[in-house]
């Protein structure tokens, strides 16, 4: 598991800051909580920002770098809002980082160093009308990071409020808020014990739980690294006589996720972009349409078909085990087990993981297993 330090915002270490770090260790993962204020808390943004500005913005983010000293130098930094200059520090200058979490605010990479240090996955997280990260600029930044990073991803979400992830304020946004959690405890989970191609080794002596998620998250990730740094001519291209794609298997793999461990094993209805899709026209839609959506379309729709997925697993598990039936049987009335439907994913990726190193190897000559 994962080893976060987490840095609190301008408002300092409330509650609500608490209780995220406490759901990240309810998942598994350490978290670190230091408190660059010293026990002060203020009821506005603006408040903490004066405080912040009096100790110097400089101070701020030496008493981060104090916070570390000590600790393993394989860890995720974390910061909300005022916690990101630290966070974004460490993560851009200290060795043998694992990962950063941006939470509504970002700073030119260039602050810190000339570029983003390879190896270092990054998300940024912010509401896209948040003021505080749209008109001072943070947006922009955060989209020069996501183009200058090898593996970067920027989520926005619907709405105005700054601090939405910290359910102690005004502002928390419960359905924004889960979705975030969702998708940072699948980068944590995936970001630990990597390879040279950033994928996941699956234990060597684990549970039955732990051998088949972790050779699932292999897979998932040889996807990913056979499909990084293309661009759109690159996700349609194609080999011989097929008409597959990598553009196409990542779409296909979305919606392949989606049906089994969405709307098969919990029985829930679809959801975009698959809600509005007649199969009965064109059974082969996810393949088809790939062509029309951009690489960062098509690797969002991935990505977050997959953090949908780990939690409904993970559901799963703590409500009836990998013996678990799934809600919707098929149409003799057998109904798989969720170790099945593991087991079928992972052939699935396999297979497809298959066709990835042909495509591949025809755009670029880039090779591996």
């Amino acid at each position: 598991m994962a080893e976060v330090v987490l840095f609190h915002h301008a408002q300092g270490q409330t509650p609500g800051v608490i209780a995220f770090a406490d759901r990240l260790r309810q998942s598994g993962h350490t978290v670190h909580t230091p408190d660059l204020f010293g026990g002060r808390t203020f009821d506005t943004v603006e408040q903490g920002v004066a405080h912040a500005g009096e100790i110097g913005f400089g101070e701020i983010i030496e008493r981060g770098v104090r916070a570390v000293e000590g600790l393993p130098t394989e860890l995720v930094y974390a910061g909300f809002s005022l916690g990101v200059l630290p966070a974004q520090r460490l993560a851009q200058t200290r060795a043998g980082v694992r990962g950063a979490l941006l939470f509504h605010a970002c700073v030119p990479v260039s602050e810190f160093s000339a570029a983003w240090p390879d190896g270092v996955q990054v998300q940024v997280h912010a509401m896209d009308a948040d003021p505080y990260f749209v008109d001072d600029g943070d947006i922009d930044a955060a989209r020069a990071l996501i183009e200058d990073a090898v593996d970067a991803e920027l989520f926005l979400y619907p709405g105005n409020q700054h601090l939405f992830a910290d359910n102690s304020l005004p502002s928390y946004d419960a359905s924004a808020a889960e979705l975030l959690a969702e998708r940072v405890i699948g980068f944590l989970d995936r970001v630990m014990d990597l390879d040279e191609h950033g994928r996941p080794e699956p234990p060597h002596a684990g549970d039955e739980n732990s051998t088949l998620l972790g050779f699932l998250e292999y897979q998932r990730a040889t996807l990913a690294w056979k499909c990084r740094g293309l661009d759109a001519a690159g996700l349609r291209a194609t080999v011989g006589a097929s008409s597959l794609t990598l553009g196409g298997m990542l779409k296909h793999l979305a919606w392949v996720e989606d049906y089994w461990f969405s709307r098969r094993l919990h029985g829930r209805d679809a959801g975009p972009p698959w809600d509005t899709v007649d199969w009965d026209v064109d059974p082969d839609w996810d393949f088809h349409s790939a062509a029309e959506d951009s690489p960062e379309q098509l690797n969002a729709i991935w990505r977050e078909a997959v953090a949908r997925s780990r939690s409904r697993i993970a559901e799963a598990l703590a409500e009836g085990g990998l013996s678990m039936s799934a809600a919707r049987p098929w149409s003799d009335g057998r109904a798989p087990s969720l170790r099945w439907i593991v087991v079928h994913m992972i052939e699935e990726y396999a297979r497809h993981n298959g066709h990835a190193d042909l495509i591949r190897e025809s755009v670029d000559g880039e090779t591996g297993e």
